[in-house]
């Protein structure tokens, strides 16, 4: 963002809010540094302060109300990252004129669209319960004649991973590095995010960018991307793998080239938009 932003946009990092710099304003790319700065350095208020909400997390710490509060007392524009976020905050009591939906970004030069074909079907998370790792597994063992590709970290500490990981039809990418991570979507022509609770997720948006027909829970921005049977589908993050099965196979006959539908989320215009929000 700061590398396309037309301002005089420079990086801080977060564990040294202490410090931080004067500036016109600032834009925080989470809730919980934007709540920690005004602790720490109250005279960001009275600044143009825009602050990307991921996802609701609230914590002890950083409570729903300790962070609705800072949100009405020095926000001046709040990012959601969906339409659901953005309802969830107004509940909570976020003023809604700060609220502004925006599904962040990726790079449509770094992942490049690949002809669908192979059959293959992946998936892309760090491994964690909200991820939901039964149905990912479910899947697997439940539909051997696709080849599903699993990319990320730390699935082998589940406890069905064992049995799993035996399976001939099951490849892990165990910590690959990011920049293998294009060349891998060219081996999966339907992507599947099963999680109970997300913010984007952003692999949706970069698989999406590859030319991959999504089959999402109805989490983050799926519905907002997403147009069903057009270019994927979304399900219940209640559904069981006999209702997921059905339509990963309906997004193999998908014929949408899906990159194209997705092609207005890039970095560059996603600076542009938030340039847009400092100047208002």
């Amino acid at each position: 963002l700061s590398k396309y932003s037309e301002l005089n946009a420079s990086i801080h990092y977060h564990d040294k809010l202490r410090n931080i710099p004067d500036a016109d304003g600032y834009y925080f790319i989470y809730q919980n540094y934007f709540c920690r700065c005004l602790r720490s350095k109250p005279s960001i208020v009275g600044r143009k302060n825009v602050v990307m909400f991921t996802h609701p997390n609230w914590s002890k710490k950083y409570s729903k109300t300790h962070v609705v509060w800072c949100f009405n007392k020095a926000a001046d524009y709040i990012i959601c990252l969906n339409s659901d976020v953005k309802r969830q905050l107004i509940e909570a009591g976020v003023q809604p004129e700060k609220l502004v939906v925006m599904h962040i970004a990726t790079s449509s030069e770094f992942f490049y669209g690949h002809e669908r074909g192979t059959g293959g079907v992946g998936f892309c998370s760090t491994y964690s319960d909200r991820k939901n790792p039964d149905l990912v597994f479910d899947l697997i063992e439940n539909h051997p004649k696709r080849h599903f590709y699993l990319i990320g970290r730390n699935w082998e500490n589940d406890k069905r991973f064992t049995e799993v990981s035996k399976l001939s039809n099951f490849t892990y990418f165990n910590n690959e590095p990011y920049e293998n991570y294009p060349h891998l979507y060219n081996k999966i022509d339907v992507f599947v995010s099963p999680s109970f609770l997300e913010g984007g997720p952003v692999p949706i948006l970069e698989a999406m960018m590859s030319n991959c027909v999504p089959v999402a829970s109805d989490t983050g921005f799926s519905s907002d991307l997403i147009r069903q049977g057009e270019n994927g589908y979304v399900f219940r993050t209640d559904a069981t793998y006999k209702e997921v099965i059905p339509l990963i196979e309906k997004a193999f006959e998908i014929q949408t080239d899906v990159r194209k539908t997705v092609l207005d989320y890039t970095w560059q215009n996603c600076s542009k938009k938030i340039d847009r929000l400092f100047n208002t």
